[in-house]
């Protein structure tokens, strides 16, 4: 502020002396004395007002520059909140696509095995009664879900229904260690039961006939229990991917890998009406094709007339 009160008052007294040129400009037509005031005060003047007109000049500058940063900064804000608005809206677009898959899977599995169901959402997980995998699903007896039920996703069996409240349930999922479920090889008779070892990743089928042939890649489905409670028949649970055999032992077991991915449930469905028939392996994803070998050809060149 002090500095702003000493320029104005340098440049009243410069405008006051320019008046005064102005004056004496007027009343003498340019005499030798006038003319050399002039051109003397020119030359004091001059240098102050370049220095005015620079400061001047700066200022103004200094406010353009201030504003152009300031727009850029929000231009800066408008593309940031725009930015992250398309994640959103791709996020949720990802997210919609992947449960709609996730339905259409349910669907399928369903309208195959004739069974009758009842869409869920998982909205926890963890530990919970005497269980230490389980899933809380949001429907209930009010949606007509009772205990020993089996519930399933689109690719195979997820657990069964251990306790139910009015709009939620809990569900023992296969890998808890207290899970044991009836099932066999796919496009066999062998029988056995599989059991959860707390791991989500690995289930153990146990064989009741030691000298039955399993190999790694054959497919375990549920045989189902009388009246398909807890677990209705024909649900694929998974792959053998590992065969141990104990000598002296009435049993063989094997490590199966579930076609569920327990860890990463969202979309499930609970069965409330088994099958009037055995779907047996008809919801079993189809086997990979293995591509034959094509067989290597070489081609001799013939001999010519004259080689002959």
């Amino acid at each position: 502020m002090r500095d702003s009160t000493r320029l104005r008052t340098v440049l009243a007294v410069l405008l006051l002396i320019s008046l005064t040129l102005v004056a004496l400009e007027l009343r003498s037509s340019g005499t030798g004395f006038t003319k050399s005031i002039r051109t003397i005060s020119f030359n004091i003047i001059s240098p102050f007002q370049k220095s005015a007109r620079s400061f001047t000049d700066s200022v103004q500058n200094f406010g353009s520059t201030w504003r152009e940063i300031r727009i850029a900064r929000e231009k800066v804000k408008d593309l940031e909140s725009e930015n992250l608005d398309l994640k959103e809206k791709l996020a949720n677009t990802d997210e919609n696509r992947r449960r709609a898959a996730e339905l259409d899977a349910l669907l399928k599995i369903a309208g195959l095995g004739t069974y009758e169901i009842v869409p869920a959402r998982v909205i926890a997980i963890g530990a919970g009664q005497d269980y230490s995998w389980t899933v809380s699903i949001d429907v209930g007896s009010k949606d007509g879900i009772t205990a020993d039920m089996s519930v399933i996703s689109g690719l195979g069996l997820v657990g069964r229904t251990i306790s139910v409240a009015d709009s939620t349930t809990l569900v023992a999922l296969l890998a808890d260690p207290s899970s044991k479920v009836g099932a066999r090889i796919g496009g066999k008779s062998e029988l056995g039961f599989i059991s959860g070892n707390g791991l989500p990743g690995e289930l153990e089928f146990e064989i009741f006939d030691p000298l039955s042939e399993i190999n790694e890649g054959d497919r375990i489905v549920t045989w189902g229990s009388e009246g398909g409670r807890p677990f209705v028949s024909g649900v694929p649970i998974g792959e053998v991917i590992g065969v141990k055999s104990s000598p002296g032992l009435l049993s063989k077991t094997a490590k199966v890998k579930p076609f569920v991915k327990l860890s990463t449930l969202d979309l499930v469905s609970v069965i409330v009406e088994a099958p009037r028939i055995d779907p047996r392996d008809s919801l079993l994803p189809p086997m990979p094709v293995i591509p034959t070998p094509t067989p290597a050809i070489t081609v001799s060149p013939s001999p010519s007339p004259s080689q002959k």
